[in-house]
Formats: C-alpha cells, sequence, structure tokens
C-alpha cells in the first residue's frame, strides 16, 4: 500500500477522520399528516475498520514500553524511566529513576503504556506479585517529569492506562488481557466506575490510547496486533498486524498525524531496533 499522510476521508455523511467520534446523520419530515403511521426503520452496519502499515521511524532503544503524543513532542517510558522528546524524537528530558522510592520499596519495577492530558502524564506502575491484586496509577508533570502522587487500584496487572481528556475516566485492564475495561473517575480520587464488558476477549494488551468513542489497544499477541473498543457498546474489532510478529508489541497512541492515525512501539526480535509503527485506519468496506 503507498504511503498516505492524514486522516482517510470517508464519503459518510461528509464525516471524516475514523479515529474520531462516530459520524451520523438525521432527517425528519416537515409536515406530518394526523393519521398514524408507523415509523420507517433502519439499521446502519458498524463500520469495519482495518489498519495498515504506512511508515517505520528507528527510536532509542530506551523507549520500550509506552508512548503518548502532546502538542509539540512525545513521551516514551521504560521500565523505571520516563522521557520527553520533541517532534522530531530529539531527547529533551530524562525522568530516572521514575519509580519514587516509596513505591519501589513496595515491589514497584515497572512502567507501562502512559498517557498524557492536560500536562499531566497518567502512568501505570506495576509490581509483579499479581496475587496481591493492587497496583499504582502515577501522575507526574509532562514538563519535568516530576512524580506528583499515585493511588492504589484494585487491579492484578498494570500494562496501561489512558484517560478521556473531556471526562477525565481513566481506562485500563485488570489482567495482561481480558475482556473487559475497567474505569476510574479522575476527578473524584479514581473512583471504581463499573467497567466495559468486550463482546471478545483480547490476550497480551500492551498498550491503549481513547480517541473519541473508541480505545485502541496494542498487543503482544501471535500477531502483535491492534484492536478498536468501542467504549459505549464494548464491540471489538481485530484491525490487523504491526508486523514483526517475532518481536514485542509494546505501548500504543491513536493521535491522527500527517504520519498515520495510530503509532505502535515494537521490539525487534533481537532486542533492537526500536521502531515506532504508524498506521493508516480506514473502512475496510471502502478502503
Amino acid at each position: 500500500m503507498p504511503y498516505r499522510t492524514g486522516l482517510v476521508t470517508l464519503a459518510l455523511a461528509g464525516c471524516a477522520g475514523l479515529i474520531l467520534a462516530s459520524c451520523s446523520s438525521a432527517s425528519s419530515d416537515e409536515t406530518q399528516s394526523t393519521t398514524t403511521r408507523p415509523e420507517a426503520t433502519t439499521t446502519t452496519a458498524p463500520i469495519a475498520y482495518r489498519a495498515t502499515v504506512v511508515h517505520e521511524t528507528e527510536v532509542s532503544p530506551g523507549y520500550r514500553q509506552g508512548v503518548a503524543k502532546f502538542d509539540g513532542g512525545w513521551i516514551f517510558s521504560l521500565n523505571n524511566a520516563l522521557f520527553r522528546t520533541d517532534d522530531d524524537f530529539t531527547e529533551l528530558q530524562v525522568g530516572s529513576p521514575a519509580i519514587p522510592p516509596e513505591y519501589a520499596s513496595r515491589g514497584f519495577d515497572h512502567v507501562g503504556d502512559i498517557d498524557v492530558v492536560d500536562g499531566t502524564v497518567y502512568v501505570p506502575l506495576e509490581q509483579p506479585d499479581y496475587t496481591i491484586g493492587t497496583q499504582v496509577m502515577a501522575r507526574y508533570s509532562m514538563d519535568t517529569l516530576a512524580f506528583e502522587g499515585g493511588v492504589d487500584v484494585a487491579q492484578h496487572h498494570n500494562s496501561f492506562v489512558t484517560v478521556d481528556a473531556d471526562t477525565g475516566i481513566a481506562y485500563s485492564m485488570d489482567m495482561f488481557g481480558g475482556q473487559a475495561l475497567l474505569r476510574y473517575d479522575t476527578r473524584d480520587e479514581w473512583r471504581v466506575l463499573p467497567p466495559v464488558a468486550m463482546s471478545m476477549p483480547v490476550d497480551k494488551v500492551q498498550g491503549g490510547d481513547i480517541v473519541g468513542d473508541a480505545i485502541w489497544l496494542s498487543t503482544d499477541d501471535a500477531t502483535d496486533g491492534v484492536y478498536r473498543v468501542d467504549v459505549e457498546t464494548g464491540a471489538v474489532q481485530s484491525l490487523g498486524s504491526i508486523g514483526h510478529a517475532d518481536g514485542e508489541g509494546e505501548g500504543i497512541d491513536a493521535t491522527p498525524l500527517p504520519s498515520g492515525d495510530l503509532h505502535v512501539l515494537s521490539a525487534d526480535v533481537a532486542v533492537v531496533p526500536m521502531r515506532l509503527i504508524d498506521l493508516q485506519v480506514t473502512d475496510a468496506a471502502h478502503g
């Protein structure tokens, strides 16, 4: 597939940008008869999405856990470090060690896939004794990468966290994959909300990012795949592979950019190089 930049424009009621909020159209009768008549109903099939690799960029070997885009640059994570770069991946700031002593003393030794909202980096901290059923969601300054606070959450694993900028709702998963998205209200001290039941399980999830009405998941399964989860219905779609399936799929960012709609970290089977894989999302029926 030839390289294309920007979002794919769909001929769906003039709506553009697949990974933005779903588009809809409505019509109404200007005049109605006084005679009662049955209302016509229409059924619209959900869009079948697919993702195609359009570009790859080799990045620092240290950028091998999580990725998040912000206006003007990127945040990456390593097991115990955070990095801030500009748009061209020139490193500007390093936060290492990223895990504060109070959490390191409790056994926390791993940073997963991150998110950035309004100048705050949301960071999932994980300790390896999954039987405890407790992990931590932490906050860091985007500008300095300094730790700003954390809260214990009742999770067995903690591979990713993503936060809806409009609602403040955070999403994660209890295990290293599964069939439900956990939800928290970050504006109410991470109050637990009812989970989103997914229409099918997704295994070995390494990253997640919410944009519009969907959460986009990246995996380290047999295909190193990407998946779309509708946050309202829980409907899951498999979109395809990032390639390099013999390596390891890592975190994902879903910011629409000229380089692509999805951006997934991929570790080579030989450990290096680390790649940031850009994918274009299209309507499979039209694309």
